[in-house]
């Protein structure tokens, strides 16, 4: 993902400064601002689309899970999936130090 992905996404209305100005991320604690959580959503959505579902959007019914831990722009994220039959896939998504930042998903799609 990009450096600047954080400051993409404040396109989508989310004018939180927490993902784009260094001094404020700095007063919640981080060392840097962090990456909007519909972000991280959406890297492992497309993932679950592309692999689940055979990259055919009409199959994809839902997506859950719960946010464990921020995300950084630029951050590489592996997103592993189990296939657990009859349309269930349940997953996680890891940053690029192994640190879970999406845990407990569940994604249910046409097989």
């Amino acid at each position: 993902m990009r450096p600047d992905q954080a400051l993409t996404y404040r396109l989508s209305g989310d004018r939180n400064p927490l993902h784009s100005d260094p001094w404020f991320a700095a007063l919640a604690g981080f060392d840097r601002p962090i990456l909007h959580g519909l972000c991280t959503y959406g890297f492992t959505g497309r993932a679950l689309l592309h692999t689940m579902c055979g990259s055919d959007p009409a199959k994809f019914r839902s997506m859950e899970g719960r946010f464990a831990s921020p995300v950084f722009p630029g951050e590489e994220l592996t997103i592993e999936m189990w296939n657990e039959g009859a349309g269930e896939c349940i997953f996680q998504t890891r940053g690029e130090d192994g640190r879970v930042v999406l845990v407990g998903g569940r994604h249910t799609f046409d097989a």
